[in-house]
């Protein structure tokens, strides 16, 4: 990078206008980036197997989607505390084996954050959500198999969630 202006800043995102040399040698002198929180992605499956997945509605998309637990990661949390956290307050579930798979990007060429996916197994429900007041989460138990079909179907259209689930090896 040769050098960067902030063009907007809020709470949740900061718009760059770079100027950037490539690899190649060449030079693009308003190459827009964005910076978001990262954030925690969680693939999650009760003592029976079946996917925890959320059904809510996504502002962007202009819809009620089927999607994976996720949540904002504090930049001093490690993925599985923030896993924890944000599973516990969307879906009433604790407990079980957690472990970190990996980071993922999901549009690497503009967006600077990173998603970091973790492996719930063996979890059961120890009350109710916590949900902040701009969530209404409806908790779906989704067993491996209608997981997949509803995939082959186009349901399921949150990419972070896709990606998630194809990294956990539930899907492949």
């Amino acid at each position: 990078m040769l050098d960067r202006k902030k063009v907007y800043a809020s709470k949740f995102v900061n718009v760059y206008k770079d100027r950037v040399r490539l690899p190649n040698g060449g030079v693009i002198n308003d190459y827009t980036v964005i910076e978001k929180p990262s954030y925690v992605i969680i693939v999650a499956t009760d003592y029976k197997g079946r996917i925890v997945a959320i059904k809510e509605y996504k502002h962007g998309a202009g819809e009620v989607q089927l999607a994976l637990p996720a949540g904002l990661k504090e930049t001093d949390e490690s993925p599985i505390r923030a896993a924890k956290r944000e599973l516990r307050e969307e879906t009433g579930y604790t407990n079980g084996v957690f472990r970190y798979i990996g980071r993922i990007n999901e549009y690497a060429s503009k967006d600077m954050h990173n998603v970091y996916v973790v492996r719930a197994e063996g979890l059961k429900s120890r009350g109710k959500q916590n949900l902040e007041t701009s969530e209404d989460i409806e908790v779906k138990l989704i067993s491996v198999k209608d997981l997949k079909l509803q995939i082959r179907k186009k349901i399921w259209k949150n990419s972070s969630a896709l990606a998630a689930l194809v990294f956990s090896g539930l899907v492949l």
